[in-house]
């Protein structure tokens, strides 16, 4: 009994510690609810891993937010500032990005399929790759990092 008793309580010592190790990933909730119910000025906030789909920030100022692992799929981004944000593996398939101020930004896997890059000037974002160019679509105004070449949306 006495041995059951010691087993258990190392395995509730050891528990926490399970949850120590890795960095948490969940975006700051009053953030989110900002970008749902439309107040949507959030200049550094933390969305990671939130579902923002189907919502809208255009015009909006979200310079340095971080969008890491979030759900921005078929959001109305155009016009938004984005300087320095970060959305590394976040879904960005359907988005409208028309126009958005993108300088610095981190797009480092970021899944862009039927993307809008609309008159974006991409030049100066991170991560940025031709296969994801490839299932976006911009326009002649669009700017690209040398090498890299967009498709007009039809």
């Amino acid at each position: 009994m006495r041995a059951l008793l010691a087993l258990s309580i190392l395995t509730l010592l050891a528990v926490p510690a399970l949850f120590l190790t890795g960095p948490a990933v969940a975006a700051d909730s009053a953030a989110v609810a900002k970008i749902k119910g439309g107040i949507v000025d959030c200049v550094g906030c933390d969305l990671t891993g939130a579902d923002l789909s189907n919502t809208c920030v255009k015009q909006h100022d979200l310079h340095g937010a971080d969008f890491t692992g979030a759900d921005a799929s078929l959001m109305c981004m155009s016009f938004a500032d984005f300087t320095g944000a970060r959305f590394r593996n976040t879904e960005l398939s359907g988005a409208n990005m028309a126009g958005a101020k993108m300088d610095g930004a981190d797009l480092t896997g970021a899944k862009t399929s039927i993307t809008s890059f609309l008159g974006t000037d991409l030049r100066r974002v991170k991560g940025l790759t031709q296969a994801q160019i490839d299932v976006a679509c911009g326009d002649a105004r669009t700017k690209l990092p040398p090498g890299l070449r967009v498709h007009f949306c039809r």
